[in-house]
């Protein structure tokens, strides 16, 4: 069975949305130039990027304050959620006590220059 403090989980989510929400800022800085002015579709495009960033802004920094007020001594299974997540690197940092193995089929994972 595996198990994890779910204070430790939650605090692992939070990072994960905020590392998230930067990458998603970044992308927002990438695409924001001059067409805002003349294509609104592009500006509600722009806008969907930004309203992103603040709900993954907005989700880590709840998911640290609950986490700040769940006993120490609660755990979670986690094993079977954690059978869903196909991506090696992701499912690596969501559980950080034990190794994971590395899945069978890495579909979702992306090598562009590997």
């Amino acid at each position: 069975m595996t198990t994890l403090p779910l204070t430790s989980l939650l605090q692992i989510l939070a990072e994960e949305l905020r590392d998230l929400a930067t990458t998603s800022e970044e992308m927002h800085e990438l695409v924001c130039h001059d067409h805002l002015g003349r294509d609104p579709n592009y500006i509600r495009a722009v806008q969907k990027i930004d309203h992103t960033t603040q709900m993954l802004e907005n989700l880590s920094h709840f998911v640290l304050a609950v986490g700040r007020e769940t006993d120490e001594d609660w755990q979670i299974t986690i094993g079977e959620a954690l059978d869903g997540i196909r991506l090696g690197d992701l499912k690596r940092r969501l559980h950080r006590n034990e190794p994971v193995a590395e899945p069978v089929n890495d579909d979702g994972d992306l090598e562009l220059f590997g």
